[in-house]
């Protein structure tokens, strides 16, 4: 009788582990930032190679995949490789039991090495932006403002040195506040409003807020952390964060 009920028990432990593995769950997963160079990278997710989502070289890095896990899993790796060097340049452990529908990694390669990404701690009476300047031709500080069809400006930054994290705190302001206007962001030299920062064009100079999601009327105690560059011939800013709705 004693063997019966420790082999029934056996039985349903094995029954409830085959039950947890037929049950699948899902995480969606988001690399966000540029690849500065030559390299050419590729994501995989443990054993998952996603070689159709290779991210080209002087182009942004917009890789964003729904990884799919048996239940039982805790645990997976992201790693990114360099298909020119073969080498690993980046990984980061996933802890899959943590909660959260959303996983977003921020990531910068410049020729041939990761960025250290400096995002400023979140501030509840205001909203912390970062922002990195890649623009290796100049070393002259930038000013960042935002025009609307008024001709009205607000500064989002100041004296960005290229090459280093510079910092600014950001409140919505009145004539900025209509969320189906796309306003643009101008970047000049500092100190000036139409020295443009690069390449001497306002059209290399000015980038839409459509994709930048700044933050709304009232919000406040967001981190928002910018990679910005003009290496593709075209002006690229990278929102390196997670979108909040």
């Amino acid at each position: 009788m004693k063997r019966l009920v420790l082999f029934t028990a056996l039985v349903m432990v094995l029954a409830a582990c085959n039950k947890d593995e037929l049950t699948t769950r899902a995480v969606s997963i988001e690399v966000k930032g540029y690849n500065i160079g030559n390299s050419e990278l590729e994501v995989t997710i443990d054993t998952v190679v996603y070689d159709k989502s290779k991210t080209a070289a002087n182009s942004l890095l917009n890789f964003g995949m729904v990884y799919t896990y048996p239940s039982s899993k805790g645990q997976a790796l992201l790693k990114i490789k360099d298909l020119v060097t073969g080498k690993e340049v980046y990984q980061n452990q996933l802890d899959l039991n943590a909660g959260g529908l959303e996983r977003v990694f921020p990531f910068v390669f410049i020729d041939g090495a990761p960025l250290d990404i400096k995002a400023p701690a979140a501030d509840p009476s205001t909203n912390k932006m970062a922002f990195y300047v890649y623009y290796p031709e100049s070393n002259d500080p930038v000013d960042i403002y935002m025009k609307n069809a008024e001709n009205e400006i607000v500064y989002i930054a100041k004296n960005v040195v290229p090459g280093t994290w510079a910092y600014s705190d950001y409140v919505t302001t009145t004539g900025f506040t209509d969320l189906n206007t796309n306003y643009k962001w101008y970047f000049v030299k500092a100190g000036t409003k139409d020295q443009w920062a690069f390449n001497d064009s306002e059209w290399m100079s000015q980038f839409s807020s459509g994709t930048l999601y700044i933050p709304k009327k009232g919000e406040k105690g967001r981190v928002q952390t910018y990679f910005v560059t003009p290496a593709s011939n075209q002006l690229d800013v990278a929102s390196l964060f997670k979108i909040l709705n």
